[in-house]
């Protein structure tokens, strides 16, 4: 996007809503509605996002405008699409899935992600069925209707960002974890690519992979700070 405005400023619409001014223009979504947002922290930073110096802006990185773009655009009409969506990885859930083998990453695996289960299960209430292997297995209908019933709790803009973090990740599990603050970004991150950061501690690290996770990291740390900032 080509930049056509000089100023990027805050206008305080009552005392719990504001919109951001763009030299005298209020800033819309991408569908043209109205953007208002529900706090200063958020505005705030919505408003670094757009007050680039460059010519040309990247709209790719703007994870907040974004986040709260889905919310205004496609949640606040369609919350069941959305909430489905996060659901669907209930039973392809990262953490449910472990090694058989090497020992030693069975047990790191056991370790790391066995107390995120814990914590999941004294969340809702119910048993999370953990598996061996890489073959797509189904969790208890219960389970499904109980993390159903939690999600449906929340509001727009929290499930745009569960629902961006948990396509990052491929766990609803370690998402649920970040937005109920169990576990931190920099917990979430190793969690995420265990794995990963195993096999290169052992056989070495390979650059493009490195770059990958860096990318993934600023991306998923901008959306948990998102969650910070409601």
């Amino acid at each position: 996007m080509k930049k056509f405005w000089k100023k990027v400023s805050i206008k305080k619409k009552s005392s719990n809503s504001f919109q951001i001014m763009l030299d005298e223009r209020i800033l819309q979504t991408p569908l043209k509605r109205e953007l208002v947002l529900p706090n200063l922290n958020l505005t705030q930073e919505v408003v670094k996002e757009w007050d680039q110096d460059s010519k040309n802006i990247n709209t790719e990185s703007m994870i907040f405008y974004g986040l709260i773009s889905t919310s205004l655009d496609k949640i606040i009409d369609n919350r069941n699409f959305y909430i489905n969506d996060i659901l669907g990885y209930i039973d392809t859930d990262l953490i449910c899935y472990r090694a058989e083998n090497p020992k030693k990453l069975v047990e790191l695996q056991k370790n790391k992600w066995d107390p995120i289960i814990l914590l999941i299960e004294r969340c809702i209430g119910t048993k999370v069925q953990v598996f061996q292997g890489i073959l797509p297995q189904k969790q208890h209908a219960n389970l499904h209707n109980k993390l159903n019933n939690l999600i449906h709790q929340f509001d727009i803009f929290e499930i745009s960002a569960l629902h961006r973090i948990t396509n990052i990740t491929g766990s609803i599990f370690l998402s649920l974890c970040v937005l109920k603050k169990y576990i931190s970004k920099n917990e979430i991150f190793e969690l995420l690519f265990l794995d990963e950061l195993w096999q290169a501690e052992n056989w070495g690290f390979d650059k493009e992979s490195s770059q990958k996770r860096k990318e993934i990291f600023i991306e998923l740390n901008r959306s948990i700070f998102f969650l910070d900032c409601l």
